[in-house]
């Protein structure tokens, strides 16, 4: 309001009179008004600007808290799956200088009572052998012990456990307690890290080659196996036309 009557003022000491008054109001009026609106508009741009930097400031921040809160929980994780394979390297070792010492025995010769809970101590099975072994045969000659010793299913994965090794072992240890006493859900999980599925049956049948120790029996019974693993896996009913 003050600028605007600077304006008249100016116009009357420069003796404007009618029309020629009116002109130059006009023309200094619009130019002030057109001034305004470019000092609004750079006040507008201004106040977005530090909003936006605000926002970005915020959302880089949160960014950070995030990251940070997720490498924490990640280091936590790898520690609780370090101490519980740890714990589990510590039990295995245990039983297994327990056997060496005769502390433990197996009784499968019959030579002595079985119990419905044998399958809580160590089975007189070779360890798996991470590279070395086959998974399927493994848990198959496993399996097989545990049904002729009577062993109760649910002791199954407390013996399976103690002879894991490597990345077998791992898979183990990154299960939770409840999961890791269901042998079936112990057993998909290997099956799973060790491609033992359907695709990975279909592949072993596809390119599998005879060992150096193989005889052509036992390298017949091994694609039959991986045959038979494929089809039950992708549940195709066995018939001809299928």
């Amino acid at each position: 309001m003050a600028k605007m009557e600077e304006i008249v003022k100016q116009a009357d000491l420069l003796g404007y009179r009618g029309e020629k008054r009116e002109e130059y109001l006009k023309q200094r009026f619009k130019l002030l008004a057109e001034r305004q609106e470019e000092k609004e508009e750079a006040e507008r741009q201004a106040r977005e600007k530090k909003e936006e930097d605000e926002r970005q400031e915020r959302k880089e921040k949160e960014e950070a808290e995030r990251q940070a809160r997720e490498k924490k929980e990640e280091a936590d994780r790898k520690e609780r799956l370090e101490l519980e394979k740890m714990k589990l390297d510590a039990e295995m070792k245990l039983l297994q200088a327990k056997i060496e010492a005769g502390i433990i025995k197996n009784e499968s010769d019959g030579s002595s009572a079985r119990s419905s809970d044998a399958g809580a101590k160590h089975p007189r099975l070779t360890i798996f052998q991470d590279g070395r072994d086959d998974l399927d045969i493994w848990l198959t000659r496993f399996e097989r012990f545990a049904e002729s010793n009577g062993w109760s299913r649910e002791k199954w994965s407390l013996s399976l456990c103690a002879l894991l090794t490597g990345c077998s072992l791992d898979c183990y240890g990154r299960l939770s307690a409840e999961q890791a006493k269901d042998y079936d859900k112990v057993k998909e999980v290997l099956m799973k890290r060790y491609d033992l599925r359907e695709d990975g049956y279909r592949r072993k049948f596809h390119t599998c080659k005879p060992a150096e120790d193989e005889s052509p029996d036992m390298f017949i019974a091994r694609i039959v196996t991986y045959l038979d693993r494929w089809i039950e896996l992708s549940k195709t009913d066995k018939s001809y036309e299928n």
